[in-house]
């Protein structure tokens, strides 16, 4: 496995983090999380894992979209299992996110081979809950603020919280988390390039590591993301269709800019 080339910002390791969302089983893409705009991809979740790790990532982003909205399917349970017990293989950090919503559901997900959880909608919706995996957890629980329009969204994006997206910052400040992940719900899947004025935002506000997600589509933006703040950046669709190269991208940010 080729060995991971890292940068460092703010003497933070800033990580490119390849996306695998899975749903019905298989490995798909959502554009804008709309569940009627999906792309199914041949390669199996854990085989896009060995792909990544042998490219070089450190970390992978796995995400359960059945359970993410509700609806839990025993094939895509399988799969995200047969992707931790291949990344465990690998030596390679997997976050997991997608119906985290009990510290049993959390501590689960860690002892199957996750290195952390991620929490989204019960973040959003019932913080005494979300603090209480954070605890059970250890400080590996990163926290998802999924945005659209200036709106925290919720329910695997198909839903609305009540609170905006900067109250809702500030009340993580405090939180015992490993960091937040930041989505502009209408550039994922998109291609179109992430949004960045969202990570300034979303940096100034909460204070500590802000993983960007979302749109990335090339190493200019990859490099981009580093060099503004970024602990990590996460890739989904622009590695599955080929447009990036992961190897070139975690080795462009090794090059002093």
């Amino acid at each position: 496995m080729r060995a991971p080339s890292l940068a460092r910002s703010h003497g933070l390791t800033v990580l490119v983090i390849p996306a695998i969302d899975v749903r019905g089983g298989a490995t798909v893409r959502l554009r804008q999380g709309d569940y009627a705009q999906e792309t199914v991809y041949e390669r199996a979740p854990e085989d896009a894992v060995r792909m990544y790790a042998e490219a070089g990532a450190s970390r992978l982003h796995l995400v359960d979209l059945d359970a993410a909205r509700g609806r839990p399917d025993p094939a895509s349970t399988a799969a995200v299992g047969r992707a931790l017990q291949r990344a465990r293989e690998l030596g390679c950090e997997v976050e997991v996110g997608g119906g985290v919503r009990t510290p049993r559901i959390a501590l689960d997900l860690l002892e199957g081979g996750a290195t952390h959880v991620v929490i989204g909608s019960v973040a959003v919706r019932d913080p005494q809950t979300a603090l209480a995996i954070c605890d059970a957890t250890g400080g590996r629980t990163l926290v998802a603020l999924d945005v659209e329009g200036g709106a925290v969204q919720v329910q695997g994006w198909t839903e609305t919280g009540a609170a905006d997206a900067a109250s809702t910052l500030e009340s993580w400040r405090d939180w015992p988390i490993a960091g937040v992940v930041y989505t502009n719900t209408e550039h994922d899947g998109t291609l179109d390039g992430p949004d960045f004025a969202g990570l300034a935002r979303c940096r100034l506000i909460y204070g500590g590591r802000v993983y960007l997600s979302g749109g990335v589509r090339s190493i200019e933006d990859v490099q981009w993301a580093a060099s503004n703040g970024a602990a990590g950046v996460i890739v989904g669709r622009a590695l599955l269709d080929g447009r990036l190269d992961l190897a070139e991208a975690i080795e462009s940010l090794s090059v002093p800019r």
